[in-house]
């Protein structure tokens, strides 16, 4: 039959093992979570490189560069003609007089603007 002497000893031994691994476990734990979240932030990152790599491969062809030059900087091939087409009843946009700033107000959304100026665009008036 155990004393109660040993039930005390036996339960300290069990505290101080108890004290010891405890910040041992907790450390495993975080360090698992931090290697988890690491691992899929690898994984987004290798996805990222992934695209970069399709589109730099997509500016090694000429075709993809001569596409760009044409809708980015409106370039382009001699003896072809860009037009330009202003609307004439547009309203010249409001300039703030302090910071030299076009400021447009307007009530409507932005997806809204973008819908009408594409419909605008669309039906253009008769050239006179």
């Amino acid at each position: 039959m155990m004393t109660t002497r040993r039930w005390v000893v036996l339960g300290s031994l069990g505290l101080l093992l108890a004290v010891m691994l405890l910040p041992t476990g907790k450390s495993w734990y975080d360090q698992r979570q931090r290697l988890a979240e690491l691992n899929q932030q690898v994984s987004a990152q290798e996805a990222n490189v992934d695209t970069l790599k399709r589109e730099r491969d997509l500016w090694a062809t000429d075709e993809y560069v001569e596409a760009q030059a044409r809708k980015r900087l409106k370039f382009v091939m001699p003896g072809e003609r860009a037009y330009t087409v202003i609307d004439p009843d547009a309203e010249s946009p409001a300039v703030d007089p302090q910071t030299g700033a076009v400021t447009a107000p307007s009530t409507q959304p932005w997806y809204e603007q973008i819908s009408s100026s594409a419909s605008s665009a669309d039906n253009p008036t008769p050239a006179r």
